[in-house]
C-alpha cells in the first residue's frame, strides 16, 4: 500500500549534490511517488510551504543552512509542522542522530544507503502519517459531531420546554375542573383545543429535527418521477391559506413557465417548497404580501428551449444583512430576523431544503438586504417534452 490517499504521496528531496538528487529521484519515480526537488536549505523551505509534501528526504550537511536548521524552521510553521522529515547523512556518530531527533526529525538513513532499506523507511512513514491525518479528521468529525449533539439536544431541552409545560398546566386544569364540575362542556373544548395545539407544536419541532438528520444521512433512493412545479406549489400554498389569513397576508401566485416538469421525488419536492413557504409567512409581518413566482431560463445553445424551471418566494419581512448571509444554509443557524408572530424557528428550515434541493439536481439562492425581505429563488433541470413524430405514409 503506498497510501490511503488516491494522489500519489509527494516527496520532498533536498540534497546540494546533483548526484544525490538523481538518484533518489529515480528511486522514488520507480515507486510512483511524486518528486519534489530542493538544492539548498531556503529552497528547501520555500518549497515545502509551496508544495506541502507528504514527507521530506533531507540532507544534513548543506552549505549556509544545514539540514538540522531546515528542520528547526520546517517544526516551527505551523503549515509544516506535521510533516514526516528522514535525515540523510553520512555520519552516524551519536551526537548527530540525536541533534536530528531534537530538530524533529523521524527518522535517519546512512548514506551510502541501501535503496530497499531507504523506500522501506519512506513507505512506513508515510503509511504513519495518513494513519494520523485519518484519526485527525475522524477526532474532528467527532467533535463536530458531539457539538452538533448538544446542540440538538439544547434546541429540543428549550423548545419543548415551554409547551410541555402549558400543556401540564392545561392538562392539571382541565382534571381538576372536571372532578368539581366547575368546567363547561365549552371551557373543556377549549382547553383540549389548546392542549392538542402545544402537542402539535412539539411534533413540528420533533420531525424538524429528525428531518435534518434523515437528510444529512443523505437518504435519496426515493424513486424519481415526474412532477408540475405549478401544481406542486400551488397545493402547498392552499395548505397555508389559513396561517395567511390569520397574519393578514396576502399571497401572490404568479405563472409565467411554459413547461414546469421535473424529475423528482414528489414528497422530496414538496417538503423544499413547504419549508420555504413556511418560512416566508412565518418572517412576513401582518398586513404585508408574500410573491410566488415561477418561470422558465432558457439554455444558451437553445434560446426557444427552457433548460430550468425556477421558482422564487419573496417576502416582505426584516431581510437578512450581508454579514449573516454566509451562515443562512447552516444547521441550528440563529439570524437577528426573528419570526413575527412568535412562531417556533429550529434553525433548521433553511439547512434541509438546501440539502434536499442539490440532492435533487436543483440550486437554491437568496437575495436579500436588511429591512427589504428576502428573495429565495429554487431552480431544477425541467424534463424536456417528448416530440412525437408521424411517418408520411402512415395512411
Amino acid at each position: 500500500m503506498q497510501s490511503q490517499s488516491i494522489l500519489p504521496a509527494r516527496i520532498l528531496i533536498v540534497d546540494d549534490v546533483p548526484e544525490n538528487l538523481q538518484v533518489l529521484r529515480t528511486r522514488l519515480r520507480l515507486r510512483k511517488f511524486d518528486v519534489v526537488e530542493a538544492t539548498g536549505g531556503q529552497e528547501a523551505l520555500e518549497q515545502a510551504m509551496t508544495h506541502l509534501p507528504d514527507l521530506i528526504l533531507l540532507d544534513v550537511q548543506m552549505p549556509e543552512m544545514d539540514g538540522f536548521e531546515v528542520c528547526r524552521h520546517l517544526k516551527a510553521h505551523e503549515q509544516t509542522r506535521a510533516i514526516p522529515i528522514i535525515f540523510i547523512t553520512g555520519r552516524g556518530d551519536t551526537d548527530d542522530l540525536v541533534n536530528g531527533f531534537k530538530a524533529g526529525a523521524v527518522d535517519y538513513v546512512i548514506k551510502p544507503f541501501n535503496s530497499a532499506e531507504l523506500l522501506t523507511r519512506v513507505q512506513t512513514h508515510l503509511d504513519l502519517k495518513f494513519a494520523r491525518d485519518a484519526l485527525k479528521l475522524k477526532n474532528a468529525e467527532l467533535e463536530k459531531l458531539n457539538k452538533e449533539k448538544s446542540e440538538f439536544l439544547g434546541i429540543a431541552a428549550h423548545d419543548l420546554k415551554n409547551p410541555l409545560a402549558s400543556v401540564r398546566w392545561l392538562t392539571d386544569m382541565l382534571k381538576t375542573g372536571l372532578r368539581s364540575g366547575s368546567m363547561t362542556a365549552e371551557k373543556s373544548g377549549e382547553t383540549l383545543d389548546k392542549i392538542s395545539l402545544s402537542v402539535e407544536r412539539m411534533f413540528r419541532l420533533v420531525k424538524t429535527l429528525l428531518d435534518a438528520n434523515a437528510v444529512e444521512e443523505a437518504s435519496t433512493d426515493a424513486p424519481l418521477e415526474k412532477v408540475n412545479l405549478v401544481f406542486a406549489v400551488a397545493d402547498v400554498l392552499a395548505q397555508y391559506d389559513e396561517i395567511a389569513e390569520r397574519k393578514q397576508i396576502v399571497v401572490e401566485f404568479q405563472n409565467a413557465a411554459q413547461n414546469a416538469m421535473v424529475l423528482i421525488h414528489g414528497e422530496i419536492l414538496q417538503q423544499i417548497i413547504d419549508n420555504l413557504v413556511s418560512n416566508a409567512l412565518k418572517y412576513s409581518p401582518l398586513g404585508k404580501s408574500v410573491v410566488v413566482h415561477i418561470w422558465n431560463e432558457a439554455s444558451k445553445e437553445n434560446p426557444e428551449t427552457p433548460a430550468t424551471v425556477s421558482f422564487s418566494i419573496r417576502d416582505d419581512g426584516e431581510g437578512i444583512g450581508e454579514e449573516e448571509q454566509h451562515k443562512l444554509f447552516q444547521k441550528f443557524t440563529t439570524l437577528s430576523a426573528k419570526p413575527t408572530a412568535n412562531e417556533d424557528s429550529s434553525g433548521l428550515g433553511l439547512f434541509i431544503v438546501k440539502k434536499l434541493t442539490e440532492a435533487a439536481g436543483g440550486t437554491i439562492s437568496c437575495e436579500s438586504t436588511k429591512h427589504h425581505g428576502a428573495t429565495f429563488t429554487v431552480r431544477f433541470p425541467v424534463v424536456q417534452r417528448e416530440v412525437v413524430r408521424f411517418a408520411e405514409d402512415i395512411f
